[in-house]
Formats: structure tokens, sequence, C-alpha cells
């Protein structure tokens, strides 16, 4: 069961968004826990930015897991775009479960999937949109119920290996961006009840559930950044996904030139932070955003596994302070041997 909670906005030309047809919007579906505030509102500001069609954003939660000044706060920044806005408490339950770096709160797409059966995207909050991110409603208003969603190719292949062996490197797509069609959904009760624990348990229910099916469009709607290490300007994703334990919200700001230098896919995250922040401070609400910011540079949980050995460094360079610049130079020297993906690295 899920609760909704709306919070009405007003359009910058002073129009009420609920006196235009719900029709009219694309619809845009994400969920989060407190640890992800800050870049759900990074995300939310790219699509704003890009966006070429009015959208609708959907808020889901565990319950208990997101505060209610969280809420405020992501209210605020909302109706500061001039978007529709609500929020979903979704039922927890046991079978969802931390892996790793993954939060149960990745099991509440099946929820939204379920509670909304209308033409909808899916984003995970660790990505930001670029230029031609919203084409992808119009896939998703051509898919059938018998292809029953929209995935991006993962690379340039559609399928990697059997997903039977539950390894991530196998499946056909990364569950991070999906675009759902009208319509009932496929049952993933019973296969999650009788699922012998794999890595990423939902990215495993997923492909099982739809890889054959799938509707598949270019990966340049999920484009990994642990498969790149710089961007093409000339041919620029338009969804990024800082998929994997580390993340930009995590590097100490002070490095970020050397990113910047080679234009790491971590650049466009930054270039889209700073224009939030910039944002916010126009409205007042510069303080909030600074208080989030340092909030999501100090989240995240240090494990001792070799994928996280990426976060364990961005850490490290926080504790560092002003001595962090001289690690990373040295550290520059062996870059080859420094976990790919860590960009102010490579």
């Amino acid at each position: 069961m899920a609760s909704t909670e709306r919070t009405g906005v007003r359009s910058g030309r002073g129009r009420r968004h609920d006196s235009i047809p719900e029709g009219e919007y694309s619809r845009v579906v994400c969920a989060i826990d407190s640890n992800m505030v800050y870049p759900l509102a990074v995300l939310v500001f790219s699509l704003a930015q890009f966006a070429t069609r009015p959208f609708r954003l959907t808020i889901g939660y565990l319950d208990g897991s997101l505060t209610s000044e969280d809420r405020d706060f992501l209210s605020a920044v909302v109706s500061g775009l001039a978007i529709p806005l609500d929020f979903m408490n979704l039922e927890n339950d046991d079978r969802f479960v931390t892996q790793g770096h993954i939060s149960p709160t990745t099991f509440a797409k099946f929820l939204l999937s379920d509670a909304i059966l209308e033409e909808h995207l899916w984003i995970d909050a660790d990505t930001i949109a670029l230029p031609g991110w919203d084409v992808i409603f119009d896939e998703i208003a051509l898919t059938t119920p018998q292809e029953g969603l929209v995935v991006a190719r993962r690379g340039d292949k559609k399928t990697t290996g059997p997903v039977s062996t539950g390894e991530a490197s196998n499946f056909a797509f990364n569950a991070g961006v999906l675009g759902w069609p009208v319509g009932l959904r496929k049952d993933w009760h019973s296969p999650l009840s009788s699922l012998a624990l794999v890595d990423t348990q939902e990215q495993y229910l997923f492909n099982s559930l739809y890889s054959e099916s799938a509707r598949w469009v270019s990966n340049k709607f999920n484009t990994l950044t642990y498969r790149i290490d710089s961007l093409d300007q000339s041919n620029l994703p338009y969804i990024i996904h800082y998929a994997g334990p580390h993340k930009p919200w995590h590097l100490v700001r002070g490095l970020v030139f050397r990113c910047l230098q080679h234009n790491c896919p971590w650049s466009k995250w930054f270039e889209m932070e700073g224009l939030f922040l910039s944002s916010l401070s126009e409205k007042g609400n510069g303080q909030a955003g600074a208080h989030y910011r340092i909030l999501a540079l100090r989240s995240g949980k240090i494990r001792w596994t070799r994928d996280g050995s990426g976060y364990r460094l961005l850490r490290l360079l926080q504790w560092l302070g002003p001595l962090a610049p001289v690690l990373v130079t040295i550290l520059s020297w062996g870059k080859e041997s420094i976990p790919r993906g860590t960009h102010p690295i490579h």
C-alpha cells in the first residue's frame, strides 16, 4: 500500500499547475531515503533545465526513511522549478535487503510501478539529465503491453551473458532508467519470495522479467560512468548514471578542477551542481543547499570489499584536508592501478 501527499506549486507565469489537465504532463518517478536528498535535488534541477515538455514528479520513499524536513526541502526546490510534485509513502518489506552500498529503497521501483499504471519514467537519483533526455517519452508511448518496459542497452550489446549467473556484468540492462507504458506490470512478488540471495537482487529480477521482451533504446539514455573515463562533447549522453559506491558528491570540491581538466563524466554533475546552488541562492535557499551538500559529502558507508576501494579513497581525501591535493598528485603517477571511475585521479 502507498499513501500519496500532493504538493501544489505555481508556474513561472502564475498559472496553477493543477489547472492544467494531467494528460498534458509526462511523469517522472524517483525514490530516495534521507541519504540521497541532495543528489535528487541536483537531478531534478537538471531535468527542469533541459525538459522540452511539461512533466510532473513523484518521489517515493519507504516508510520512515525520509524525514519531514527532507520533504520540505525537496518541496521548496521543486516548487522553485515550477514542477508539480507528490510524495508516496511506501510500505517496507523484509525482502527488501541492503546489499553493499545499495539500500532497500532500490526495491521501491517495483512498488511504484505497481501503484502508477500510467506512462512514466523511473530514474535513479544518482543521475543527471542532459539535452534530449525526455525523448524517451516518445519511446514509452510506442511501447506495447507485451514489451512491458523501455530500457537502455548496456554498452553496444543487447545481452552480455546469462542472467542466471546473478552477476551484474552479465545483465542485459541496468535498471536505473526504466520507461513504463500504460498497463499492469509483471508479477515480481513471487519471484522475489523464491529468489536465493544474489548480487543486486532488484537488477536480477528486472532482467529476469523483462530482458527477453523489453523495448530497447540507446545507452545514451543510461550511460554508466564506471564504463568510461571521459565524455565526448560532440556526442553527449542524454542521462548520465553515476552507478557504483562512490559518487561525485563524495569528492571534496577543491579537487574538482582535476576532473574538469580531462572532461571526466563527473564534470557534468559538478557543472549542474554549480548552477543549482546559484539558483538556490537567488531564491534565498542557499543555506539549506549548503547544509544538504555537506550531508551528501559525508554520506555513504566504508566497506572493506574491493568495490568499496574508490569510496574509501574519497573518504581519505576528505580526512586529509589540505594534504589531499598532494596525495592525488602522487597517486596520479600510477593511475592505471587506481579503481576505474575514481575521476580525481584518472
